[in-house]
């Protein structure tokens, strides 16, 4: 078959909309989720609160009000998917043809099968969106560099502008790749006349840009090894496992990926030598896109904001591989066998890193509902490392959740358990306790004191990871990456 898209394509769309319920809607899910049931600029102004431009949320906005029949995650993950599939169909035709036939199919089914993929195009945000407008605005980065039509840089043009309104990384990263390229080649007046059009036309979004970037200077994420420097080959290693292996896989494969994973660095340094052309946009992309992230978001979360940069990464790999057939033959083949381990383990709920995303919310919220009433319970969650948005969202406007954060819940607690109908308090917590003053300790005190305890743990740590924060320097070891806490009188 000539065409591996007829074959690939429908494999990819099954996957991606197979149970898309699958996984409970989590933090920035249900925030975004939440969102959405108020006005369309309510909408769009929490989302600028969060640093994010409008256009996807927008989109989302209207998506959600077509009726469909669907819950109201799994109609918005059927937005997500959509973007990914068109980005498959753009990966191909500016991508994916220019490779040897055999290398094509390379290319296309380690896009289609990527758990990577499959993980964030099955979520209610804008990753998929943004690898769309990236995957056709690299392509067209070099298509400027080697052709200047108008055609071409009028879609180059109008691919900066969008990916401006889509988020503000993965467009400073194809501005900065688009600026290197052209001035690579003396081509002052070009580089400027893109730069020009893109800033005026996102001029009425410039001032939310403004109160963002304040925002991004002084954030400091969460670091599991607690320091920024020991931090940064933890963000670089959790990326390059996202990208060749997904982010669920046993510990043996984790392991045993390691070495695929040398074979795939050597594919995509010899394909970095093979296509020099396509270097001169990888670094710039991939610099400015870590640098713009990797101050905002803790590891765990560095692959999703990075996803744009996949057709670039991909493009690489398989150029090294078709220039070593042996390597390229071993690399393919180990990067396909973890693709099918990480989507297994994905649609089994199993072996996640980022336990996080795999947490039963929704499971969570229906053991509070069917063992204790509105009336008769409190429920509190650790706002430092566990998902008070996710709950909120899986329980409903029924139940009013404390967090732990919140200076008024010491005094708020204390008020509810005065009143005797509140029999039962459920506390919600990350078992690595990071809060600030060890807020998550202070609150299971006073509640043990005076009632009865009972745990549900969830979300097992495996050897690995237990070794790993050992060696991070966790004080405590727990078994567990999340507890359930009920307290009883």
């Amino acid at each position: 078959m000539r065409q591996p898209l007829i074959a690939l394509l429908p494999v990819q769309a099954v996957l991606d909309f197979w149970n898309l319920g699958l996984l409970s809607p989590w933090f920035d899910e249900a925030g975004e989720l939440l969102s959405m049931r108020s006005s369309l600029g309510s909408a769009v102004a929490v989302a600028a609160s969060g640093g994010h431009p409008p256009l996807y949320f927008l989109i989302t906005y209207w998506w959600l009000r077509l009726p469909l029949g669907l819950d109201q995650a799994v109609q918005a993950r059927a937005l997500s998917v959509l973007f990914a599939l068109a980005a498959t169909l753009a990966a191909d035709r500016l991508w994916a043809r220019f490779f040897p036939q055999g290398y094509r199919w390379c290319f296309l089914a380690l896009w289609t099968l990527s758990p990577c993929l499959l993980l964030y195009a099955r979520m209610c945000r804008s990753y998929s969106l943004q690898l769309l407008v990236a995957t056709i605005g690299a392509a067209y980065i070099l298509r400027f560099a080697k052709e200047r039509t108008l055609r071409n840089g009028a879609i180059l043009a109008a691919a900066l502008t969008v990916a401006l309104y889509v988020h503000y990384v993965p467009a400073a990263a194809l501005l900065a790749a688009t600026n290197v390229t052209l001035l690579r080649d003396r081509r002052i007046q070009d580089a400027a006349a893109l730069d020009a059009f893109a800033g005026i036309s996102f001029l009425p979004w410039l001032p939310k840009l403004w109160g963002f970037l304040g925002a991004w200077s002084t954030h400091a994420g969460y670091a599991i090894t607690g320091s920024a420097a020991t931090e940064l080959p933890v963000k670089i290693g959790y990326w390059a496992v996202s990208f060749t292996m997904g982010e669920a896989m046993p510990d043996a494969i984790l392991l045993a990926g390691g070495l695929v994973m040398i074979a795939v660095a050597a594919a995509v340094a010899l394909g970095a030598r093979v296509r020099t052309d396509l270097v001169w946009i990888a670094v710039p992309m991939a610099i400015i896109g870590f640098i713009g992230v990797s101050r905002w978001v803790s590891y765990p979360f560095i692959p999703a904001r990075m996803l744009f940069l996949f057709p670039v990464f991909l493009s690489l790999f398989v150029a090294g591989a078709a220039s070593r057939p042996r390597l390229g033959v071993a690399a393919v083949a180990g990067m396909l066998a973890l693709s099918m381990s990480g989507t297994w383990c994905y649609f089994h709920r199993i072996d996640f890193r980022n336990k996080q995303y795999a947490m039963p919310i929704a499971e969570i919220a229906r053991l509070i509902q069917h063992e204790s009433t509105p009336n008769g319970s409190v429920v509190l969650v650790d706002s430092t490392n566990s998902d008070p948005a996710a709950l909120h969202y899986a329980l409903g406007e029924s139940r009013a959740i404390l967090t732990t954060r919140d200076d008024r819940a010491p005094d708020v607690l204390t008020q509810q358990l005065r009143d005797a109908r509140i029999r039962t308090v459920w506390f919600l917590r990350n078992t690595h306790d990071v809060s600030a003053g060890g807020l998550n300790r202070q609150f299971e005190q006073r509640l043990r004191a005076g009632m009865r305890e009972r745990v549900y743990s969830y979300e097992p740590l495996t050897p690995l990871e237990i070794w790993f924060l050992r060696a991070a320097g966790g004080g405590e070891l727990p078994r567990y990456f999340h507890e359930l806490l009920k307290f009883e009188r």
